[in-house]
């Protein structure tokens, strides 16, 4: 028995696919394409490329593929060091009005994020950073 250890022939995508992958990953959101992610995960671009090529990979595969296109896993941040007080009032008394303003106009919706995960409205543990 000579087996040959290491990688699988997998099912791969061809490279018009994943130029196309790309371009969606930097131009749309997850939520955008009518995937039920807030954020891009190996597992929302997973699902993108089944529903889109009718490919099935694994994560691990989505995985190598991110990395092979310089995508690298972030993991987020558990405190705001250089949090600046001023520049966060001004960002609540200024800048958010108008971000809020301009989602009413447009019927949009207001995420609030703190790297591990996003909400439609500020929890009390969440820190907002300039």
């Amino acid at each position: 028995m000579n087996k040959k250890r290491g990688v699988k022939g997998g099912k791969k995508i061809t490279g018009q696919q994943a130029a196309e992958v790309r371009r969606l990953i930097k131009d749309k959101m997850p939520d955008q394409l009518k995937l039920a992610f807030g954020l891009w995960t190996r597992a929302a671009v997973q699902q993108l490329i089944e529903q889109k090529y009718g490919v099935v990979l694994s994560v691990k595969q989505v995985g190598r593929y991110l990395k092979s296109w310089g995508y690298t896993p972030q993991k987020p941040i558990r405190k705001a060091f250089e949090q600046k007080p001023e520049q966060v009032k001004q960002w609540l008394e200024k800048e958010y009005p108008a971000i809020k303003k301009r989602a009413t106009k447009e019927k949009g919706t207001i995420y609030f994020g703190d790297g591990n995960r996003y909400a439609k409205r500020p929890s009390g543990r969440q820190k907002l950073c300039a």
